[in-house]
């Protein structure tokens, strides 16, 4: 059960196993495989749409989505979801009103056929976090005929595994979505299939998104948003950047809308020279250079990047963070830090401030994925004495801890450098046998559901005891702990500081964290080969409050300054000896 448990807390666990299907025979293979009569194309033209036809191709989403997940007929396979989508969308268009819309939409929901319906489970109002949503319903114009239609197949019979979608176990609840054809041969896929694209991911959030209702806009009003947007990507880049915009608006650091895709390589650019930078105040700045110049100046540990092949760094930020899926500004910049200096060319022109100087250079550039930094490993091994102070680096230990902590156990203070992610992965609850005295509850989280679409529960208590940190002792370590934190803080990191900070005496020092809590699923995938993952489920603090996008909120706020970059000083690690040595 602890391995099992683990895996949960990993919070970067990614299905491929059981996302596989059985081959069954031809005759054994349910309907919606054989149907194959949109494989070409959609043999849709939505060019000069008009507002109504967009609004109501929105409605015809959220329909689509509702039924998709909860329709026990499209749930057993008798039907090909994609492609009844391109069947149904003509009808829709041609509608002059509502109320014929709602006679369309009436009429395709009678011929999916009957279904049973089950009696509503009770479930505990404290065991709900979330239920679906379900506004559309009653904002959407909808005739009292198709609304009584809808809420007779939400309590339809349904089985816990669909055609399209399951929970992995009960262990790891996330959802596998299957049967989602990528249609990979259409790198640009025509005016149907990219609306496909944009009710696909749509679908999935809505209904499997456990921090769905923390997007910056309503997420109900997003596809009326984007429609417009896909149906006019022009060309391959332009509608997987779409894509990307959208898989942006969910906010969450765990989403990456396919980074090896061809067309996002060309448009981020295949080179990129030996420098690394992180943003100081909102702006580039040189952490490693050993770079080859084309000239006589070298970038420096502490220069302020300014322009980028004549272009001013804001220009290429204001480009380029709308693509940046991240669940906060400073995660924002993270992602970004690994991007900006990407190029097509083998030559980068950059303009830099150095000491309130302005200077320029051109640097050699490599192919991105093969530069090498010639960077110095680390020459620490995650442990050392630095003047009577324990200092621990999850990301270098090992399974070292037990050797080390009789040394630990002696020190004024322990620091734990949690700006990493922890290997071995229970590092936390391994350390956490030294530090407390009793078990500590440290979160709660939350689940989805295949037989209710858009409900998250709690998982129970006793679920969630088997996480508690800490054991019952008497000669625990009783010194102060601090740990360290930035925006490489993320998923399994932030779970591991928020268990480590419920235990008395430890502060948390540094800035806001990745704001990403919470287990991966698979991937759902979209026409043109593409796809992205984003966390399913929820984490909690104890008491209810939120993680996601907010991070562990530190109780000493340290940065790094372009001085000490420059420098080579650790700044948060030296706030943290310094205040062990008050």
């Amino acid at each position: 059960m602890k391995t099992k448990l683990l895996t949960l807390l990993l919070l970067l666990f990614v299905v491929t196993n059981k996302a596989q299907t059985v081959n069954p025979t031809e005759k054994e293979k349910p309907k919606a495989s054989l149907d194959k009569e949109f494989t070409a194309g959609s043999n849709l033209s939505l060019k000069n749409l008009t507002p109504m036809q967009i609004t109501n191709l929105a409605v015809l989403g959220k329909l689509w989505s509702f039924l998709k997940y909860h329709h026990p007929a499209v749930a057993k396979g008798n039907y090909n979801w994609d492609f009844e989508l391109f069947r149904i969308i003509p009808k829709v268009l041609a509608v002059k009103n509502d109320a014929e819309r709602n006679v369309v939409l009436s009429n395709w929901i009678n011929g999916l056929g009957p279904f049973k319906t089950l009696t509503p489970k009770v479930i505990p109002a404290a065991a709900i976090k979330y239920k679906p949503n379900f506004d559309w319903v009653t904002t959407s114009g909808l005739s009292k005929k198709l609304i009584d239609q809808i809420n007779q197949i939400k309590i339809a019979d349904r089985t816990e595994e669909s055609y399209y979608v399951k929970l992995y176990d009960a262990e790891t609840p996330v959802a596998i979505f299957k049967n989602e054809d990528p249609y990979r041969s259409f790198k640009y896929p025509d005016d149907g299939y990219r609306v496909l694209a944009l009710f696909r991911f749509w679908s999935s959030i809505e209904y499997f998104a456990p921090y769905r209702n923390l997007t910056d806009k309503p997420w109900g009003n997003i596809l009326k948003e984007y429609l417009p947007k896909f149906i006019a990507a022009k060309d391959e880049l332009t509608y997987k950047l779409t894509a990307a915009a959208l898989v942006a608006e969910i906010s969450d650091s765990h989403a990456d809308l396919s980074p090896f895709d061809n067309a996002f390589r060309t448009f981020y650019g295949t080179m990129a020279p030996n420098i690394e930078i992180v943003f100081v105040n909102n702006e580039p700045v040189v952490t490693y250079s050993n770079d080859e110049i084309v000239g006589t100046n070298s970038l420096k540990r502490g220069d302020v990047i300014q322009t980028i092949n004549t272009v001013p760094v804001a220009q290429l930020m204001k480009e380029k963070l709308p693509y940046m899926s991240a669940s906060n500004y400073p995660t924002k910049l993270r992602k970004m830090a690994q991007l900006l200096l990407r190029t097509n060319d083998t030559l980068m022109k950059v303009s830099y401030l150095r000491n309130n100087q302005s200077a320029t250079t051109t640097l050699k550039c490599y192919p991105f994925n093969r530069t090498n930094y010639k960077k110095p490993a680390a020459t620490d091994t995650g442990f050392k004495i630095i003047n009577d102070v324990a200092y621990f680096h999850p990301g270098r230990l090992g399974k070292r801890l037990n050797s080390v902590m009789p040394l630990a156990m002696k020190a004024k203070g322990i620091i734990i450098d949690m700006r990493t992610y922890p290997k071995p992965t229970d590092f936390a609850w391994d350390i956490g046998k030294y530090l407390f005295t009793k078990p500590m509850d440290i979160a709660r989280y939350t689940q989805g559901s295949t037989e209710t679409p858009g409900l998250f529960t709690y998982m129970s208590y006793e679920y969630m005891a088997q996480a508690r940190i800490g054991i019952a002792r008497t000669d625990n370590y009783k010194g102060q702990v601090i740990i360290l934190v930035n925006e490489e803080t993320q998923s399994l990191a932030e779970l591991s500081v928020m268990a480590l900070s419920t235990r008395p005496n430890t502060l948390v020092i540094g800035s806001q964290t990745a704001g990403a809590d919470g287990s991966v699923g698979m991937p759902i995938t979209l026409p043109g080969g593409i796809g992205s993952s984003y966390t399913q489920i929820g984490v909690y603090y104890p008491d209810g409050r939120e993680t996601q996008r907010i991070g562990i909120i530190p109780n000493i706020v340290v940065k790094p300054t372009v001085k000490g970059i420059q420098e080579g000083r650790d700044e948060l690690l030296e706030k943290a000896i310094s205040l062990l040595n008050k």
